[in-house]
């Protein structure tokens, strides 16, 4: 007898008995997303306030595991983006070379004398939004490709390539005869 008709039509017996059911897999599923001890409860919190602020239009799914699925997943990402939020490149000041995350090498944007914002905007005028987003997020915010690709919802190959392609065409607006 699934957990609908064992609560005879009280929504809040429902709530309870569906969370009973779920929250072990949910909790473990938490721990398996998250570093440490205080995110997997963090983030199992967050998928009880969810549910329970939307008990009412689930209430007539025959299944509410793939909404949890898509709620954790959704309430991780939304951890990790806020805790490695990042500024745009164009608010820079100074030299690019005084950044600690970024090197010589691994900078596209190094020169030698002072940038202006008008050279970020003619480098980035060639960029999609993604490659834009991508660049900002690896030279800027020193994330890794993994990361990335958590956050912007694409393979880390995917994230390999736009960012190897935005550079060429960085590359190319920066050393025009090259």
């Amino acid at each position: 007898m699934d957990a609908k008709r064992q609560a005879d039509g009280y929504p809040s017996r429902w709530i309870e008995l569906i969370w009973k059911e779920h929250a072990d897999i949910i909790y473990k599923l938490c721990e398996s997303k998250c570093e440490s001890r205080e995110d997997a409860e963090d983030l199992f919190q967050t998928v009880a306030l969810k549910f329970c602020q939307n008990a009412v239009t689930l209430w007539s799914r025959d299944d509410v595991m793939p909404w949890f699925l898509t709620v954790l997943r959704n309430a991780r990402c939304d951890m990790v983006a806020e805790r490695h939020s990042t500024f745009a490149v164009s608010r820079l000041n100074g030299y690019v070379d005084d950044i600690g995350s970024l090197s010589e090498e691994c900078s596209v944007f190094h020169k030698f004398k002072e940038e202006s914002p008008d050279d970020y905007s003619a480098l980035f005028s060639v960029l999609s939004p993604l490659e834009r987003l991508i660049v900002e997020m690896t030279y800027v915010g020193g994330f890794p490709s993994a990361e990335i690709s958590s956050i912007v919802g694409i393979s880390e190959n995917a994230v390999r390539k736009r960012r190897h392609f935005a550079i060429k065409k960085m590359k190319k607006v920066l050393f025009p005869g090259k």
